[in-house]
């Protein structure tokens, strides 16, 4: 791959499974740092253990308010940004 998204941080929603998945494991690929947003905590948390220290999982419903600012909050806090 072309390490395209080296340095970059990334949330994505609804990461723990169909095209989320695909996209949560495409940017680590390219050299992205993700965070897995997504209710699914079992298949979050699996996705984020096999895609390594590059990804992170944040149990979210993106329908709450507070669960998104935790989400940002989070993201900030493991990866520095976003």
């Amino acid at each position: 791959m072309s390490q395209e998204l080296l340095g970059k941080v990334a949330i994505i929603t609804g990461g723990a499974n169909g095209i989320g998945r695909a996209s949560a494991e495409l940017f680590v690929e390219e050299g992205a740092k993700v965070v897995i947003a997504d209710i699914d905590e079992k298949r979050g948390n699996e996705l984020a253990a096999m895609l390594g220290p590059a990804a992170r999982f944040k149990r979210t419903d993106v329908s709450k308010r507070d669960d998104i600012q935790a989400l940002v909050d989070f993201t900030v806090a493991e990866f520095g940004g976003l």
